[in-house]
């Protein structure tokens, strides 16, 4: 039967108890209910990646040196661990010189071979007992070495004010041409303060040539660039030479030569020396009458003071 066929009292109560078992339906609690709106297109899902730190792997020493079973040699020589060479020794003796757990068997030295291919008795391989700790921080310093390189000589940075007082400007020169005779690279910013006195043109010229000035004294340093506009914002960078460094051989030969000529210097004046002796004698003895004389002197003295207890004079017994 139809419920449009009902009257309106039937209606509602066949809607109320009869239509809910007839059709039932999945209802979604109001709480669980979708807020959005069908028609919106579903957003792009961004997947998010959490960051691991992997252990760091050390660089197996086998791949740049060759010890131990890698050494194609039976007959090698050796320096032990107490620093002795040994000529023509086994290999399997070598090997059981030492402790393979702490030590290393290292080629320092590839033997040659004789006209046939074969090893030349006379250029032998020579091999080293290392500790496994040493030769790690050999490869340690090298690698240290390779990347000081690499980056470059580091760079130092000074900071002028346009405006800067003397004794301030005197301070930061001192810097400067500590920084270049290092050989290292300086780049000097020049710039005005905000709150601060603003320099003229003609002070700020001045500031710019005191520095160029100092550059100039300092043997092997030079300009590298420059940037900007004088007065502003300037940036000049320069580039200094250690001459200790480049110098070191050609200081041994002056030093050589100083020292002879103060040997010459000694032995000329330990001849002056013999020959005025007999002088320096008579000088001696001038200065121990003198000591002498005093000595009596505190003695008379002595005796005047006794002399004088007893009523009597200390200058009549010795005829004075």
């Amino acid at each position: 039967m139809s419920r449009y066929h009902l009257s309106s009292t039937s209606r509602a109560l066949y809607r109320v108890f009869v239509a809910p078992n007839l059709a039932p339906r999945l209802q979604i609690p109001l709480r669980c209910a979708p807020t959005f709106s069908p028609n919106i297109p579903f957003l792009p899902i961004t997947s998010v990646r959490t960051k691991t730190n992997k252990p760091a792997v050390r660089q197996a020493l086998s791949d740049l040196y060759t010890f131990d079973n890698a050494i194609q040699a039976d007959t090698i020589n050796i320096i032990d661990k107490h620093g002795i060479f040994l000529k023509n020794v086994n290999f399997h003796d070598a090997m059981r010189k030492f402790n393979r757990v702490t030590h290393h068997l290292l080629l320092i030295a590839e033997g040659q071979v004789n006209e046939y291919g074969e090893p030349d008795p006379e250029h032998l391989p020579t091999c080293k007992i290392i500790s496994k700790i040493d030769l790690r921080m050999q490869y340690n310093r090298k690698i240290d070495v390779a990347r000081k390189l690499e980056k470059g000589p580091s760079t130092k940075n000074l900071e002028l004010n346009w405006a800067i007082a003397g004794g301030d400007l005197k301070h930061r020169l001192n810097k400067l041409e500590g920084f270049l005779l290092e050989g290292k690279k300086v780049e000097v910013l020049f710039k005005s303060k905000k709150r601060g006195k603003k320099a003229t043109e003609a002070e700020a010229k001045g500031v710019l040539k005191a520095v160029t000035d100092l550059v100039d004294t300092c043997k092997g340093a030079g300009e590298v660039k420059r940037e900007g506009d004088v007065g502003g914002l300037f940036t000049i960078v320069f580039q200094g030479t250690d001459l200790r460094r480049a110098n070191t051989g050609k200081k041994a030969v002056p030093e050589k030569e100083a020292n002879s000529e103060d040997e010459n210097h000694a032995e000329k004046e330990t001849k002056s020396e013999e020959e005025t002796n007999p002088e320096k004698g008579t000088k001696a003895d001038k200065e121990i009458t003198p000591r002498r004389k005093t000595k009596f002197n505190k003695n008379q003295r002595a005796a005047q003071v006794d002399n004088t207890k007893g009523g009597t004079d200390a200058f009549a017994g010795h005829g004075f």
